[in-house]
């Protein structure tokens, strides 16, 4: 008995997730088209302001139930729609061919999204009124003029090129800043 509660209850968890860069009407409207004239599948109840519907999947002579939910979000940077389907007693690769058939619905009939929006940080503000150039915390000391004798402090001992710590900055290890 208890074999088959945990069964029940991992199954009843299976959700398979996608996002899509398209906007959440369009999504809805080919989600729906997909499910009830491509698969041929019935609708049983829709709402569209709530971003759901419920559909009965078939399998040959096996009919059990499905969801597809669709909630507004934000893909590379412009708005777009998070799709949840939910067939919890099938395998999840049902789950991802649907996603799989609809995401290539949309770009078939809406053509490719465009591209990512590309997000650079803002340059940091200018300080003239101290005189010392822009630096951002964790830059290396600009190099001071040569002092009288060739002395130079920032010539490394060996005699070699002074290091380029600037490459180095330029990844952020924290992430993109948004």
């Amino acid at each position: 008995m208890a074999v088959v509660l945990s069964l029940a209850s991992a199954t009843a968890e299976a959700r398979t997730v996608r996002d899509e860069p398209y906007s959440m009407e369009t999504t809805w409207n080919a989600a729906v088209r997909l499910v009830r004239i491509d698969m041929g599948l019935p609708i049983l109840e829709r709402d569209q302001e709530m971003g759901f519907f419920t559909f009965t999947y078939r399998e040959g002579s096996r009919s059990v139930p499905g969801s597809m939910e669709m909630v507004r979000t934000e893909v590379d940077g412009r708005p777009g729609a998070r799709i949840i389907v939910q067939i919890p007693l099938m395998p999840t690769y049902v789950e991802s061919l649907i996603l799989t058939r609809l995401a290539r619905k949309l770009r078939s009939e809406f053509g490719e999204p465009p591209p990512p929006v590309v997000r650079r940080p803002a340059p940091p503000p200018a300080n003239p009124s101290d005189g010392t150039p822009d630096r951002r915390p964790g830059d290396p000391e600009p190099p001071s003029t040569p002092a009288p004798g060739g002395n130079n402090p920032s010539t490394p001992p060996s005699g070699g090129e002074p290091s380029n710590n600037r490459r180095e900055r330029s990844i952020n290890p924290a992430g993109p800043e948004v």
